[in-house]
């Protein structure tokens, strides 16, 4: 099993994809903080506080702002691509003759998936985290960067890997159910741009267990919130707690698992070639 782990896992990262989303990833970071130092630069106010203005104070909880749900494409995508290459390229019939037990067989890509987006999440959140400090250091303060500090930071970039593994068995598991990685990205992407902004007002109730809205309050280490009532109720009220992101973990852990159990069912039961 352990063979067959590692030969995933080098099959992960052989791939352009895995290769080249975070490098673009990457590119679009450094061209975003080319560009805020030279905003910088030419205006008269003062630089960028790392801490309390990039940060969002010692428990880092906006550290990585947008880019969390940046990294959820990026592990859903490089897991979906992976396994859908593999089966329009009929390496996944190659693959079944080497290993004839499908459940080991998925057991191994499901492993191999996790490590893979887990460290691709973990490597883009230090490339950013690196590019912001240069950027504070350079034009604005870094004064509060402590030890308390870093060990929150690095509390982000654990909770972030684990939150862009499951997020990858989750990318996984949804592309092996419906045999097809360009329908699970689409249809991941209208979710997470449309569908998901749409619940937070008309289904808060159902928005509050989805995997997006948990994915960022785990990486942020931060409660998620709820409205307090549909629009459709006639209002739509405030936002309020709903759970911690203990929780959220675990709802992430429960949309990452299941679809891989979900996959497992429909897998084994699959010719490869259909």
């Amino acid at each position: 099993m352990s063979n067959l782990v590692i030969a995933e896992i080098q099959r992960i990262f052989a791939r352009r994809m895995t290769r080249y989303f975070p490098l673009g990833l990457m590119g679009v970071i450094l061209l975003g903080v080319g560009i805020a130092g030279a905003v910088i630069a030419t205006g008269d106010g003062d630089g960028p506080d790392f801490v309390n203005d990039i940060a969002g104070g010692p428990e880092a909880t906006e550290i990585l702002g947008p880019i969390t749900l940046l990294l959820a494409v990026m592990s859903f995508v490089v897991a979906a691509s992976s396994i859908g290459a593999d089966a329009k390229s009929g390496m996944l019939e190659q693959l079944l003759t080497w290993e004839p037990r499908r459940g080991r067989l998925l057991a191994a890509r499901a492993i191999a998936v996790f490590v893979g987006t887990a460290l691709l999440a973990v490597i883009v959140a230090v490339f950013l985290i690196t590019s912001l400090f240069v950027l504070s250091a350079a034009t604005g303060t870094t004064s509060g960067v402590d030890g308390e500090f870093s060990g929150n930071v690095l509390a982000v970039l654990i909770r972030t890997g684990l939150a862009g593994g499951f997020f990858g068995l989750l990318g996984l598991g949804i592309t092996l159910a419906v045999n097809s990685s360009i329908g699970a990205i689409v249809g991941y992407i209208i979710y997470a741009v449309i569908i998901d902004n749409l619940l937070v007002f008309f289904l808060p109730w159902v928005h509050r267990f989805l995997p997006v809205i948990n994915l960022d309050a785990v990486a942020a280490g931060r409660d998620v919130e709820r409205l307090s009532a549909s629009v459709l109720s006639g209002g739509g009220g405030d936002f309020v707690f709903s759970h911690s992101w203990q929780t959220a973990f675990l709802i992430l852990v429960v949309w990452g698992v299941g679809a891989v159990v979900v996959a497992w069912a429909v897998f084994s039961r699959r010719d490869v070639d259909s």
